[in-house]
């Protein structure tokens, strides 16, 4: 059914692109930044509201904070594409509340929060005005889109009030989300490069400066990669190029725990990490 779907839309798109490519490119460029929104169950509440929660006024887009916690040391926790701040559960009851200030949102279009698009560059820049809220933070743990959003943060607002970063399951270039896009919905290439179009000038980026090549020499605070060597989403390639140009870094592989990372294994190896 979802092939159906995806077919159905991807001929939709090229019609449209062929017809009027202006527009095309713009509804093409919508869709792309359009994440599905998963129900909130019962218990992702529950957990939710052993939280101090807070909207963050988003360029008129209200973002959910999370807090736990009242120490001295704060983390920040970044999810990836579909998800929301429960991912974090597991990683938050392990840390003393009385040393941590523990912080998470739902990125815009995610969760709790407002809007409906969401895409690399506008999550960065709200991880940089979080940065200046809080005023830093001692570690930042992040997963999959995520983490690439920290480093494009760090790469392009600058940042250095991070301690150091947890890299989870991260892509290595934004020609990867294209890649997927174009033939999940079998675009043609005249839709793709309208799409792509769009999506430039709106980031005024290339999208080809979205990479880790581009965001390597930023890269001069410790950390850790976890990658699965089997991650279907992700390539462990990625990982490899990450630790070859990330130099103050400890690359851990896994096997078996998918693109998620879900296992008590590896929430105890960043908890220890952390502390």
């Amino acid at each position: 059914m979802k092939r159906i779907i995806y077919q159905s839309i991807g001929l939709y798109l090229n019609t449209l692109n062929k017809i009027s490519p202006k527009k095309g490119g713009e509804v093409g460029y919508r869709l792309f930044c359009k994440p599905g929104r998963s129900k909130l169950k019962r218990q992702h509440k529950e957990f939710f509201d052993t939280s101090d929660q807070e909207d963050f006024d988003f360029n008129g887009v209200n973002i959910r904070l999370y807090s736990w916690g009242q120490g001295p040391k704060k983390v920040l926790f970044v999810h990836g594409w579909q998800s929301h701040s429960y991912r974090w559960k597991q990683f938050i009851a392990l840390l003393p509340k009385d040393e941590y200030t523990l912080i998470a949102f739902d990125a815009p279009g995610h969760g709790q929060s407002g809007g409906d698009q969401f895409h690399v560059p506008m999550n960065a820049f709200l991880i940089s005005l979080l940065v200046e809220k809080y005023g830093g933070f001692d570690a930042v743990v992040a997963h999959s889109i995520g983490s690439f959003s920290v480093l494009y943060a760090k790469t392009y607002y600058h940042i250095n009030k991070i301690g150091k970063f947890v890299s989870m399951a991260s892509p290595s270039r934004a020609a990867e989300f294209f890649a997927f896009y174009s033939s999940a919905l079998q675009l043609k290439k005249h839709t793709m490069d309208n799409v792509t179009n769009v999506f430039q000038m709106q980031v005024r980026h290339k999208v080809e400066d979205i990479s880790l090549a581009t965001f390597a020499r930023f890269l001069d605070i410790p950390g850790l990669i976890i990658h699965d060597k089997n991650d279907p989403e992700t390539p462990y390639a990625n990982a490899l190029e990450m630790a070859e140009v990330w130099v103050n870094s400890e690359l851990i592989t896994t096997n078996g725990f998918g693109h998620n990372l879900k296992s008590p294994n590896v929430v105890r190896l960043v908890v220890d990490y952390l502390r």
